[in-house]
């Protein structure tokens, strides 16, 4: 496995907020996310998946297990900037020492960079196949390979000094992290940990026709 090193700071657990982006990770690959913080003592504290409708019965056992809050999105994009807004909240409430981002997504690199300018730890759980290690290694506190090793020792993929500066701001014109966090700051409110059963949330305005069915 891939690691950065730890974080430091003192030896009480750390209250963390983990993201997960469905879409670009394998489900059979939860099980060591959890190992993970659970062995290093993190405080799991937020759940929350993001997923496309298509990708739903791959995961939703692995979720509905560990009790995440559910995001259904129409698109990548779309799931995308519902958990960037979400990150961004967790970031400026207050409530957290540490933010998980469950992804190999590169863009998602410019919010770690913003958890680790406000002092807080980032972590990133990734595919060593699914490409960006280099990069990832720059942006988060610490990155960990959820493939076997043998996979890991593949070739990656490298990214230059230059693409990364390139690639950082692209996305931050789409993403201004400094000026969401304003605007949502006033919104958070502080988050306690539950053991309720997912929360399923469709970016449509539609109402589910199961649901209303049930309801009468």
């Amino acid at each position: 496995m891939t690691t950065q090193k730890r974080f430091e700071g003192d030896s009480m657990a750390k209250n963390l907020a983990l993201f997960i982006d469905c879409d670009r990770l394998e489900a059979a690959f939860m099980t060591l996310i959890f190992d993970y913080l659970q062995n290093e003592g993190y405080n799991i504290c937020v759940k929350r998946a993001y997923i496309t409708k298509d990708n739903l019965d791959l995961w939703y056992s692995q979720l509905d297990r560990h009790y995440f809050r559910i995001s259904i999105g129409n698109s990548q994009a779309n799931n995308n900037m519902r958990l960037s807004v979400d990150v961004s909240k967790a970031l400026y409430s207050g409530n957290y020492d540490s933010i998980a981002i469950a992804s190999n997504y590169r863009e998602f690199g410019v919010l770690a960079s913003e958890v680790r300018t406000k002092g807080l730890e980032a972590l990133c759980f990734y595919q060593f196949s699914k490409g960006n290690e280099a990069f990832l290694k720059r942006a988060y506190n610490i990155i960990y390979n959820l493939e076997p090793k043998n996979v890991s020792e593949q070739s990656s993929e490298m990214t230059s000094t230059g693409d990364m500066l390139d690639i950082f701001a692209s996305a931050l014109e789409g993403l201004d992290t400094q000026t969401l966090g304003e605007k949502i700051g006033d919104q958070t409110t502080s988050t306690k940990t539950t053991t309720r059963r997912p929360r399923m949330i469709k970016s449509t305005k539609a109402t589910s026709t199961k649901a209303t069915a049930k309801k009468k």
